[in-house]
């Protein structure tokens, strides 16, 4: 049997940003998320990134200052390779939406942003690179992101992005915004990138390699946020490095990353 080789990338996978959470009041710690985000550009860049993935609640809310969303723009820009935004519960999509004062595709080249409420497939050609996700819409109290989620496509790498709570044993049920294991081991992506948790996590996924990022720092000024390297390899495999963003720009990397098993529909 012939393999076919894939073209070897690397991905700087990052979420729960939440740039202008404290707009509307007089606490410094918004100072801290932006610089934990530039931490991030300065890591890709560093890394040289083929993409970079924003899953979700890259804006805390609608209502963020002017300055917060040049910021934002200005780093994107940065960033100066493909970047892929799927919007969360804080930056959702339709109506007040953030991403309707403030057009990032258009002042970021580079971006992305997955608009559709029944999600859409953005893709890469340049890196023989799909990417689908379903954008929260603040309408749907049962939203599911991957539910439905359309065949891969001619690519060689598919992968897919969601903002959600991965139901497991533990998980409360009264949360929105399920993702199931078997809609991910279902779902034939390669990687899916996951947001909503602060916390970095690998879930159980089948064969589909699926993990939440962890924030770039987390609400309320905690140093020491997370991004995640996805590196696809030729032959397929898909190794996760946790990088931890440690003070003066340092990054720590660590390939132990906890696992969490999940339930399935039938035992909810």
């Amino acid at each position: 049997m012939t393999t076919i080789e894939r073209p070897e990338l690397k991905i700087i996978h990052t979420s729960d940003v939440h740039l202008g959470a404290y707009d509307a009041g007089k606490s410094d710690d918004g100072v801290g998320l932006e610089h934990a985000f530039s931490s991030v550009v300065n890591l890709a860049i560093a890394e040289d990134a083929d993409l970079v993935i924003i899953a979700g609640d890259f804006f805390d809310n609608a209502r963020v200052k002017e300055h917060t969303l040049e910021f934002a723009a200005s780093e994107l820009a940065r960033i100066d390779r493909p970047t892929v935004i799927g919007p969360g519960n804080h930056d959702h999509v339709g109506p007040y939406s953030v991403y309707d004062r403030f057009d990032l595709a258009d002042a970021c080249p580079n971006v992305t942003l997955l608009r559709g409420r029944d999600g859409e497939t953005a893709e890469f050609p340049a890196l023989d690179l799909e990417i689908w996700g379903r954008a929260h819409t603040e309408t749907l109290m049962d939203f599911s992101p991957f539910e439905g989620i359309p065949e891969r496509g001619s690519y060689a790498w598919s992968l897919a992005v969601g903002h959600g709570h991965f139901i497991h044993p533990k998980a409360l049920l009264h949360h929105s915004f399920h993702i199931l294991e078997e809609e991910l081991a279902a779902s034939g992506r390669d990687y899916v990138a996951l947001g909503h948790w602060e916390q970095m996590t690998r879930v159980s996924a089948g064969d589909t390699v699926a993990a939440y990022s962890g924030a770039s720092e987390g609400l309320g000024g905690h140093n020491g946020g997370h991004a995640l390297r996805v590196h696809l390899k030729s032959d397929g495999e898909v190794a996760l490095t946790a990088l931890q963003l440690g003070e003066g720009g340092a990054v720590i990397e660590n390939d132990d990353i906890p696992i969490l098993e999940g339930l399935s529909a039938s035992e909810m």
